[in-house]
């Protein structure tokens, strides 16, 4: 068998032509003039070729990762998987809403054993890798003065020798809270702290005497709540408000509006308060020292 010439040299040739630049021009077919030309091998033709389908590919890979383009494609997901990623986020919604609410109540819970005069605990975490004692809340050098500016002489002094603390006990410097009739009465046994006065809608809620704004919080059962802490050792609590108006830590004089009372569940035509008053730690009739 004999070969015609020799492969190698053949081989090599065609490898070099298909690196070989080729004139590429656009004609006209009735005038045969030459409109465009060009040079391009076909390895810059297959280059060319290799990098448009890669960057035709990077941007379907950022659609798909980036946007929700799959979600239209018939019969890519189905409404099972759909479904299923729904009920997983609103799983996750409803856990945190529960983590709130869990943090609203131990602060409920907290201010009354404050206002009972014990001290306030902590919930224990479970499965919590720190080991040491978590249950009461430890002092701090901070809270130590600030318990003494607010019992001393300070300017934030809860307490005076003026006669505001006997005004307060005798009914004399308190307001009413809000313009209305008294429509559930102070019972202790029953569980009702204070009384609820129903007015007009969107009432103004004021404070009932001089005081420091130390609690502006919301919770699903009582709404918006204002706890004003007053001389002698007196604490007024404002439940059921639509909005409020003061921040903690204000100072507040008599009769300033602190928000507005929230209207009732049957409709716009009248609103319902929710008023306590705490001295010493216990209960006090609101009715024994305002008039209303």
């Amino acid at each position: 068998m004999k070969f015609k010439g020799n492969p190698f040299k053949e081989l090599s040739a065609g490898f070099r032509d298909f690196f070989r630049k080729r004139r590429i021009s656009v004609c006209d077919a009735e005038s045969r003039r030459e409109k465009w030309h060009t040079h391009m091998s076909p390895m810059g033709i297959m280059l060319g070729l290799v990098s448009v389908i890669f960057i035709i590919f990077c941007i379907i890979l950022m659609l798909v990762a980036y946007t929700p383009v799959l979600d239209y494609l018939p019969g890519y997901r189905t409404d099972a998987s759909k479904s299923r990623e729904t009920l997983i986020q609103n799983l996750i919604r409803i856990d945190s809403l529960e983590r709130k609410m869990n943090d609203m109540l131990a602060y409920n819970e907290s201010i009354i054993l404050v206002m009972n005069g014990k001290t306030p605990t902590m919930r224990t975490v479970q499965n919590d890798s720190l080991r040491h004692d978590k249950s009461i809340v430890p002092p701090s050098r901070q809270d130590s003065l600030l318990r003494r500016e607010m019992e001393g002489n300070g300017e934030y002094a809860l307490s005076s020798s003026s006669d505001n603390s006997r005004r307060l006990r005798s009914g004399v410097n308190a307001v009413s809270p809000m313009e209305g009739i008294i429509s559930e009465r102070f019972n202790a046994r029953s569980g009702l702290y204070g009384i609820r006065i129903t007015g007009a809608p969107e009432a103004q809620v004021v404070a009932i005497a001089d005081g420091t704004v130390v609690g502006n919080d919301w919770a699903p059962e009582t709404g918006n709540m204002v706890t004003v802490q007053h001389n002698n050792g007196v604490i007024s609590i404002y439940r059921q408000l639509s909005g409020t108006i003061v921040s903690k830590g204000q100072r507040i004089k008599a009769n300033e509006v602190i928000g507005y009372a929230a209207s009732g569940k049957e409709g716009n035509e009248v609103s319902t308060l929710e008023f306590e008053l705490w001295g010493d730690g216990k209960p006090i009739d609101p009715e024994s020292y305002i008039l209303f």
